[in-house]
């Protein structure tokens, strides 16, 4: 009896492992899935967030553009429109001296500065 007693002990012994293995296993398993969820968890409540800053920065927007003012700046932009008592004047930046070219004869009239080539160039691209 005594060996009946020890392979019983034994089987018993290894299916205690088996499943301690099992559970353990298990529990692994699980404490990955839940870490992965809780990551997929945070991701989303930071796109949540990114899209209700955004849909708060359009309606901001929304607000402004129905605002009188945005209105009329648009109208004077874009539709060259003005109000009733209002007088607009235009002024154009001269972008520099240039040498003009006679209508009736093609001929071009030569320019009296003398400074050299580059400083004429500079003038143009960068005097106001």
């Amino acid at each position: 009896m005594t060996k009946k007693k020890f392979s019983f002990v034994v089987i018993f012994f290894i299916a205690g492992i088996v499943f301690a293995v099992f559970i353990s296993t298990s529990a692994v398993r699980e404490a990955y899935r839940s870490k992965t969820i809780e990551k997929e968890i945070e991701t989303l409540k930071h796109e949540a967030q990114r899209i209700q800053n955004e849909n708060d920065a359009m309606t901001e927007r929304i607000a402004y553009f129905q605002t009188p003012e945005f209105q009329e700046k648009i109208a004077k932009e874009k539709l060259n429109l003005q109000k009733p008592d209002e007088n607009v004047v235009v002024v154009k930046k001269g972008i520099g001296q240039l040498p003009q070219v006679a209508a009736a004869t093609d001929e071009i009239v030569e320019d009296t500065d003398n400074r050299p080539i580059y400083l004429k160039w500079w003038d143009l691209f960068f005097k106001y």
